[in-house]
């Protein structure tokens, strides 16, 4: 009997014990300019993110060196899915004449573009930098044949105390890899994406 009992107080305990802080990824700024494109859709395959960076803990450079995923604060949604979400947002409003949308492509007619991204780094450090490094590539998605592959290296200080710092700084920037991959979708041709 008082096996059941401290067995039930534990649960109990458990059941009521605070749940842990969610935080969200910082809120999508107006564009101070948008681009022009003749690319007309845009699909953002899911982000690839280094395996500490793919979970809800947030992972975080400590003084040494070493990688240390913090468990007393979470994101809010999976980071894959969540700076997808954000990316595509993003490149939509600096891109307003493209429709651009996530995986799984939602349109009937296939997307003129196709954006993957390949994240090697995705660190921040409280009272230091966000870094970002990796790779993207533009792919023609119909009868086109360009394909562009491009490095990234990122950095962005964390201005202020805390996680929400580093989320702020995070996607600040993800906003800067935004503004790289507007750069090269502007630069495209018809011809690039097989239009006459």
């Amino acid at each position: 009997m008082r096996f059941l009992m401290l067995a039930l107080a534990i649960t109990l305990t458990a059941c009521s014990s605070a749940p842990e802080p969610r935080i969200q990824l910082a809120p999508i700024a107006p564009a101070a300019e948008t681009t022009d494109s003749v690319v007309q859709s845009i699909e953002l395959r899911e982000i690839s993110l280094p395996y500490y960076a793919q979970g809800e803990e947030i992972g975080i450079v400590e003084a040494d060196g070493s990688v240390a995923l913090r468990t007393d604060i979470l994101w809010a949604d999976l980071p894959p899915r969540a700076l997808t979400l954000r990316l595509a947002q993003t490149l939509a409003a600096r891109l307003p004449e493209t429709a651009v949308a996530a995986e799984p492509w939602p349109l009937l007619s296939r997307a003129d573009l196709r954006i993957e991204i390949q994240v090697a780094r995705a660190l921040g450090q409280i009272d230091g930098d966000y870094n970002l490094d990796g790779q993207y590539f533009v792919i023609a998605g119909n009868l086109g044949e360009y394909e562009r592959a491009q490095s990234f290296a990122i950095s962005q200080p964390v201005e202020g105390i805390g996680f929400t710092a580093i989320s702020v700084a995070q996607s600040a920037a993800f906003d800067q890899l935004a503004d790289l991959i507007v750069a090269d979708v502007a630069a495209v041709t018809p011809a690039d994406i097989g239009r006459r």
